[in-house]
């Protein structure tokens, strides 16, 4: 069994941490959350337009470096990549993906993926389709079209949306799961299919994840 991954997210507004304080560099909180013992910082910003803290977060990490903005050119996601992100996030339905992994390669293109439990099964809500799509034909078809990875948030979470992770680790790209970090039972249901888990950075550090999921007999990185 793989190790699991335990990835913090962090909120960027207009270059700076939101709510982040005196500490409010990103390149701040990438040390010290590297430190903490995170296998890679995800940062979550309100726009892509400005890479320049990138620059300076990526130079201070030798872990991955993620972000998930709203791109909306060719021009913001290259920016991002050059200024040093390791990986780009884009939201469904995703329309750079192709072109992206095509040109930069899989590994360095992520997509972000809700789904939520429905009647019928897990759904994803799509603008081209008003009923959705089912959750696992539509990770299959952005596994096709070329994403490296997956970030994939349940509702709910927890037990309820551990077998949905079961049939994902089916696939042969990464899938990890958007943890809103509130219950260790929770995120403990969800690991048992996800690759790894990525957390809102604050409540706990990534080493008291990792001791507290460990104990559950997990299997976490070091």
């Amino acid at each position: 069994m793989d190790a699991k991954r335990i990835i913090p997210v962090v909120r960027v507004q207009a270059g700076r941490v939101a709510g982040g304080g005196f500490e409010s560099r990103p390149a701040d909180w990438a040390c010290r959350l590297e430190m903490e013992g995170a296998d890679g910082i995800l940062f979550q910003a309100d726009t892509a337009a400005d890479p320049g803290w990138i620059r300076e977060a990526a130079g201070s990490l030798s872990v991955t470096l993620a972000l998930e903005a709203p791109f909306n050119s060719w021009a913001e996601l290259e920016a991002a990549l050059e200024a040093g992100a390791d990986r780009v996030i884009l939201a469904a339905p995703a329309a750079l993906l192709t072109a992206a992994a095509q040109t930069f390669g899989r590994c360095h293109v992520a997509v972000v993926v809700e789904a939520v439990l429905a009647e019928s099964g897990w759904r994803v809500e799509l603008p081209s389709e008003p009923d959705g799509r089912d959750a696992m034909d539509w990770m299959r078809e952005l596994e096709q079209r070329g994403a490296g990875e997956i970030l994939l948030r349940t509702s709910p979470e927890g037990e309820a949306g551990a077998a949905l992770f079961q049939e994902a680790a089916g696939l042969a790209l990464a899938v990890l799961c958007l943890s809103s970090g509130d219950e260790l039972p929770a995120a403990e249901a969800l690991l048992h299919g996800a690759d790894g888990m990525a957390f809102p950075a604050g409540r706990w550090t990534p080493r008291q994840w990792k001791t507290a999921l460990g104990a559950r007999g997990l299997t976490i990185r070091d």
